[in-house]
């Protein structure tokens, strides 16, 4: 019995360690700078494919978003936590989108999205 209990703890501990929700983290209107895709491509962040992007008159350079500093429009909550946000020098990205979305946990995690801390803000 003591080791069921003890097993149970243990598997109630990690599971709420876990859970990490950077969602709670940031607000409408706080700053977040793009990283590097996991892959070849960005997993969590929901950027257009190649062809309709070129399709709509844009530049399809995934590099370019790297470093990107981004301002949060909306926070939608659900399953996955999904964020939209615009760039904060006002363009559009690749010519052509005025806002994108990602799943900010996972993108957190992946380090497709980093959130500055207090201290050190943006340049």
């Amino acid at each position: 019995m003591k080791q069921f209990l003890f097993a149970a703890c243990l598997l109630a501990f990690f599971s709420v360690q876990a859970q990490d929700n950077h969602v709670d983290r940031v607000q409408i209107g706080d700053q977040l700078v793009l990283g590097a895709p996991s892959g070849s491509h960005y997993k969590h962040v929901d950027v257009p494919r190649k062809n309709f992007i070129i399709k709509r008159g844009g530049i399809a350079n995934l590099s370019a978003l790297v470093n990107e500093s981004v301002t949060i429009t909306d926070i939608s909550y659900g399953k996955t936590s999904l964020v939209t946000f615009k760039r904060t020098d006002g363009k559009k990205f690749f010519r052509v989108y005025k806002t994108l979305t990602a799943r900010l946990n996972e993108a957190v995690d992946a380090g497709e999205v980093k959130i500055p801390d207090g201290t050190n803000m943006l340049p």
